[in-house]
């Protein structure tokens, strides 16, 4: 197929860019959709959009690769799969509905606790975390509060809209989940704590934490496989936990978008695939008979 590989470029190492993929990583997933035995032509959409959308008119790819994360609004990750809808044209992951609810913490906590599984709710002591962001954007040791004058001062000195929730002890573990494949094995977080609270903090994430691959749980399993379900997440994703002590696993958000970048590994070590294979099946998880009609508006041939 003619594959349209469309991502925004992370120009800075600051945190506004921190969703953003490098050029490296965007290199990489480019090679791995051609040893799939594509034709990609890589498309980055942080331009004004109507020239995005001449380009994509005038290639016509038989489907899009998505990896752009959106750059303003609550509702950026949204922004660009509905565009293709209006385009006719296929792509990979999720529908503009779903990435829009999964980015909005306090809608997907509540649309997953109606699911049955539990989600950290209110108490002492609680976490202050941006609503609408990722890549634990906001986040810092001084997020977790034990009163309410602790907590208005969080609020105040706050950048984003703010969501808390009660700050759930215990480990840090995802699970991924790729269409056709089904939930992959564990991913557990082993990192060296910013602070005096064990939490994947910015200053964590730029330091990088070791991953451990588990095998899934009977509860973690149950958990991640409601969270899926209720949210509606097509193609792939990756749901965040927190798993207690006793080992019950607290639902903190689902990504719908996770990292393909090939030198972070997760989804791969999880799934025990190489990248070329893991892209293939993703490219897989898109209906057939949409990939069949944009091939025959386009004349193409080959799948």
């Amino acid at each position: 197929m003619r594959i349209a590989l469309t991502y925004n470029l992370k120009r800075s190492a600051g945190e506004a860019y921190a969703d953003l993929d490098s050029a490296a990583t965007v290199r990489a997933i480019a090679t791995a959709i051609a040893a799939a035995g594509h034709r990609v032509t890589r498309i980055e959409v942080s331009r004004p959009i109507e020239r995005v959308v001449a380009r994509l008119r005038a290639l016509a790819p038989d489907l899009v690769f998505n990896i752009a994360e959106g750059v303003r609004g609550a509702s950026r990750e949204a922004l660009w799969p509905a565009v293709f809808e209006e385009l006719e044209l296929p792509y990979t992951g999720s529908p503009p509905g779903v990435l829009a609810a999964c980015l909005d913490k306090a809608l997907a906590c509540r649309i997953v606790a109606a699911a049955g599984v539990r989600v950290a709710g209110e108490g002492w002591p609680a976490i202050v975390k941006p609503r609408f962001e990722g890549s634990s954007k906001g986040i810092s040791q001084a997020s977790i509060v034990r009163d309410e004058a602790a907590l208005a001062a969080a609020l105040a000195n706050a950048r984003y809209e703010m969501v808390v929730e009660r700050f759930i002890d215990g480990a840090d573990v995802a699970v991924g989940w790729v269409a056709g494949l089904g939930l992959l094995s564990a991913i557990h977080y082993v990192y060296e704590a910013s602070g005096p609270h064990r939490i994947l903090d910015r200053v964590v994430k730029e330091r990088g934490a070791a991953v451990e691959i588990l095998p899934l749980d009977p509860r973690l399993r149950v958990a991640a496989e409601r969270a899926f379900a209720a949210l509606g997440v097509v193609g792939f994703g990756r749901a965040d936990f927190r798993v207690t002590p006793e080992g019950e696993p607290v639902f903190l958000e689902m990504n719908p978008l996770p990292s393909l970048d090939p030198a972070d590994g997760e989804l791969y070590a999880a799934s025990g695939l190489s990248a070329p294979e893991l892209i293939a099946a993703i490219i897989d998880a898109v209906p057939r008979c949409a990939r069949e009609v944009a091939r025959g508006r386009t004349g193409h041939r080959r799948m």
